[in-house]
């Protein structure tokens, strides 16, 4: 007897490259990208930071989203996002702030504050962009930027975990790049502020 896993039949699709030009491409979302009926909605600060010392002259704004399940004696894991709007917007492809909420509400992951970081912009300079030099440079200016400047700001509002197995950093593209940088050069963090795996 031939056992029904075998017998399947197995459907051939034509091969069809993706397009060159990819900005009609888009991937459809998860139900965790979608506010759900009766998961709580956290809250997100917004924050303009104009004042580095680890890259000079650079303006940015970063937010922080705050699970409505944080509880301050409870020490949150922590979440940090290069292109911070870009991954925080809630009509964009990944609505990050959504995602958490509903991850957290299900018990999927641990109440997990989110720190989205846009990139600075040097607002005087000809070029205004600052963020391949702050992605893609093979240092730790930018991971010392977070834990020296902009973390400080977020503990001092809420109470993250020093246990560096529950942080983590992510980007996409040149962001990509400066996650895995911080990860690479600060394993284990320093500081007060414990790690960014």
């Amino acid at each position: 007897m031939i056992s029904p896993r075998l017998a399947r039949v197995t459907i051939e699709v034509p091969y069809q490259p993706l397009p060159v030009d990819q900005s009609d491409v888009r991937y459809a979302h998860g139900p965790d990208s979608a506010v759900r009926p009766g998961v709580p909605v956290g809250e997100t600060i917004e924050f303009d930071w104009d004042d580095s010392a680890i890259h000079p002259g650079t303006s940015r704004k970063f937010w922080v989203h705050v699970p409505a399940q944080y509880d301050p004696a409870q020490p949150a894991s922590l979440m940090v996002f290069q292109d911070g709007w870009w991954y925080l917007d809630p009509e964009g492809e990944v609505r990050g702030a959504i995602v958490l909420d509903n991850l957290v509400h299900r018990g999927d992951i641990p109440v997990t504050i989110g720190v989205f970081v846009d990139p600075g912009v040097l607002p005087e300079a000809a070029d205004p962009k600052n963020r391949n030099t702050e992605y893609d440079a093979f240092d730790d200016r930018y991971v010392s930027f977070l834990l020296d400047e902009i973390i400080p700001e977020v503990t001092q509002r809420c109470t993250i975990t020093e246990d560096p197995d529950r942080w983590g950093i992510c980007g996409g593209s040149s962001g990509g790049n400066c996650a895995f940088t911080a990860a690479w050069l600060r394993p284990s963090g320093g500081g007060q502020a414990a790690g960014v795996p």
